[in-house]
This record gives structure tokens, C-alpha cells and sequence, in this order.
């Protein structure tokens, strides 16, 4: 029987055929060797073990953890054979695997957002004293879920908590957290204030590295840092802390911790309240003690001035009655003096002891200097009056 003759193309696109039917997708665990980056857009790189190595290519944009040579990583991919006759794993997503590739990727991610300032203090808000409306990034069936639900409620009460549903570890994890994020600030921001998150919280209980692994990722950190909500993240044991605490406005040690600091405890609220007002009905009734005190001192100090004055008053009205008397008698004694002037003064007095004004021309005359014979002159007495032509005049 003649064998049937294919073209290199032919064959190479048969075995691609043959390898998606059988393999559409594998995860392959190895060391990464030979990684880089070319033009910023594509990820070439080696997954070896100790006997084998194979090719892989992705593009940059589905990297979503930092990787270099060393690492222990967990690749899903295909596998393919390019049309240059090389076999590759086109990789469609990358899980670090093994604690040292998972603090390895740690601190290299850690170091480069760091330096970008999404780790710095002074951009971190405060969370709101009474939150009214929480939006809570978890998983349900986690125990972090329940145990964080319980004590919020034990401590304050009447808070709304709106769940959003999501895997917290695993591959898809990081996807559905930084979905679960943009959702909550995109409802928020088209709500009525009333409606809208005081706090997003996201939590996850303890687990191993590989566990927490999510939270480790580029995306969910910058969507945790772009909130437009204030952030609380509490992820694992209280020894634990991850790249989204760290860009969170808030860290809390625990989910259960988490819940502490998210609201006051109300026992100790009313504690406070009551110690408050025993202290303000204290100062209350002190003040008024020392009110009616004053009030008595006032009353007394009233009565003594009020004595003071009316003698006072009594004396200086005594003192004036006897001003205005004495200056009344001084008056009338003036008086007396003055009109016995004004009598002795009075022209008519004086005509009527027997003298008489002569007068010219209506002038009173003190001589005849101006006084020709024939002039007419009036003379005034006591009672009457004469008129009179000179027929001779004399000076002495």
C-alpha cells in the first residue's frame, strides 16, 4: 500500500489538529528559565524539570504576577507546533507554585508598586466612625464570611451589608475580586447618597501562600489602590500580610478583627454615654449649688447697699434742701440791697427832694457852655415841667 504523501504545512497543521482534540488545554508544573520580555508585548520563556525543557510564549498582558528564572510556577496552556517546525506551549495563564516562587514574586511585585507610591501612608484615608453601608468581597462559604457578619452585628447593628460573591483563591480569583471591586465603586458612584458604600471590605481566612495567592496579583492591588471607596482588607493569619493590605486605606490583622475596627462596640458606647451624663449631671449640680450661693450672697450684699444708698440719698437731699435755702436767703438779702440802690439812684427821688433836670433840645444840660440867651429850654420836676427862654446866662 503506497503511503500517502502531506505537505510540511499539511502535517504541521495535523499535528496542531491532533494536539487541541487531545490536549486542548494541560497545566504543566516546572522551574521558569530563560525568561524575558520582548517589545514590552510578548513573554518568551522556559518550563523546565530535571530531565526536560519546553518553550512557552503568552502576551504580556496575561501575565499577572512578576516571574523570573528560579521560579516554580504552575502554566495552563496548549500545545502547539509553530510553522518553523518548533514545538511551544501557548500559555493562557501562569500560578506560582511553591512558597519560595511565592515570596519571590512577593517582593519583586512589592518593590515596583512601592516605588510607584501605592503603598504610601499619606494617600490612605480614614473609614467613617458609623458606617451605614458596607460592601463585603468574599467568599460565603468561608468561614471569614460568617465570623466577620456575627461580630459587626454583635457590636453595632443596622448596618447594610451588600455581599458580593467571589472565589478568593485560585485562578480565577483575581479576576472576580478586581471585577467585584470596579462593581461596587461604579454602583456606588451613580447612586443617591443614601445608597452609596461608606466602606468596601474584602477579607479571606487563613490558608498557605499558594492559598492567598490572589491577593498578590497587580490587578486586584491597583484596583484596591483606585477605589474610590474607603478600603478595609484583612487576608489570612494575623501574621500575614499582602500586597492588597498593603495598598488598602486599612489593614486589619484578621477578618474578625476586621469587623472590630470597622465599628465601635455599641455596650461600650452606652458605658461612655452613661459615665457622661452622670459627669454632666454632676457639673450640673454643682453649678447650681454654686448659683444659689451667689444668689444669697447677692440678696445679702443687695440689702446692705440698698441701706447704704437711702442714707445716702437722704443725707445729699438734706444737703441740698439746705443749699437751696441758704442761697434763697442770700437772694432776698441781695434783693433788699439792690432795690435800696435803685431807689437811692432813681432820678424821680431826687427831683422830689427839690431838684430839676433842665435839658435843651431833649439833652440834659451840666452847663451853659452850649446855652445862648434866647434859647428855649425845658425844665423837669418833681411834678410838672416849665419852659423857659434864657435872657441871661453866667458861667462860674
Amino acid at each position: 500500500m503506497e503511503s500517502q504523501i502531506f505537505s510540511v504545512s499539511e502535517v504541521s497543521a495535523l499535528i496542531n489538529q491532533t494536539l487541541e482534540y487531545e490536549f486542548p488545554e494541560i497545566v504543566i508544573e516546572g522551574e521558569v528559565a530563560s525568561f524575558k520580555i520582548n517589545q514590552n508585548k510578548w513573554v518568551f520563556f522556559d518550563i523546565k524539570d530535571n530531565e526536560s525543557t519546553l518553550g512557552c510564549f503568552m502576551s504580556i498582558y496575561q501575565l499577572n504576577t512578576p516571574l523570573e528564572d528560579g521560579m516554580l510556577v504552575r502554566v495552563r496552556c496548549q500545545p502547539k507546533l509553530t510553522k518553523w517546525g518548533k514545538f511551544s506551549l501557548t500559555v493562557r495563564s501562569v500560578e506560582l507554585a511553591g512558597e519560595g516562587s511565592v515570596k519571590k514574586a512577593f517582593e519583586l511585585l512589592q518593590a515596583s508598586l512601592e516605588k510607584e507610591g501605592l503603598f504610601a501612608t499619606e494617600r490612605k484615608r480614614s473609614l467613617p466612625t458609623y458606617p451605614k453601608r458596607i460592601a463585603l468581597i468574599t467568599s460565603r462559604q468561608a468561614a471569614a464570611f460568617n465570623d466577620f457578619v456575627t461580630i459587626l452585628s454583635d457590636r453595632w447593628g443596622g448596618v447594610i451589608i451588600d455581599h458580593l460573591q467571589v472565589q478568593v483563591q485560585g485562578e480565577s480569583a483575581p479576576d472576580q475580586l478586581t471585577k467585584a471591586i470596579d462593581y461596587c465603586n461604579a454602583s456606588s458612584a451613580s447612586s443617591a447618597s443614601s445608597d452609596m458604600y461608606d466602606v468596601l471590605v474584602i477579607i479571606r481566612g487563613g490558608g498557605s501562600a499558594e492559598d492567598l495567592q490572589a491577593f498578590q496579583t497587580e490587578p486586584v492591588v491597583r484596583a484596591i489602590y483606585g477605589s474610590k471607596i474607603p478600603t478595609l482588607v484583612a487576608i489570612g493569619h494575623e501574621d500575614d500580610v499582602s500586597l492588597a493590605e498593603l495598598a488598602a486605606d486599612k489593614r486589619a490583622a484578621t477578618p474578625t478583627d476586621a469587623a472590630r475596627q470597622l465599628v465601635p462596640d455599641k455596650k461600650e458606647i452606652v458605658l461612655q454615654i452613661d459615665s457622661i451624663q452622670k459627669i454632666h449631671t454632676q457639673y450640673i449640680q454643682r453649678a447650681v449649688h454654686e448659683i444659689e450661693q451667689e444668689l444669697v450672697r447677692f440678696n445679702h450684699n443687695a440689702s446692705t447697699l440698698i441701706t447704704l444708698y437711702d442714707t445716702k440719698f437722704n443725707d445729699n437731699v438734706n444737703h441740698i434742701q439746705k443749699n437751696i435755702k441758704n442761697i434763697l436767703e442770700r437772694s432776698q438779702i441781695d434783693y433788699r440791697q439792690l432795690n435800696a440802690l435803685l431807689r437811692t439812684l432813681d432820678p424821680q427821688a431826687i427831683l422830689a427832694r427839690g431838684y430839676a433836670i433842665v435839658r435843651h433840645q431833649g439833652l440834659a444840660l451840666k452847663s451853659v457852655k452850649n446855652i445862648q440867651v434866647k434859647d428855649m429850654l425845658m425844665i423837669q420836676l418833681a411834678k410838672g415841667s416849665i419852659e423857659a427862654k434864657v435872657t441871661k446866662r453866667s458861667i462860674i
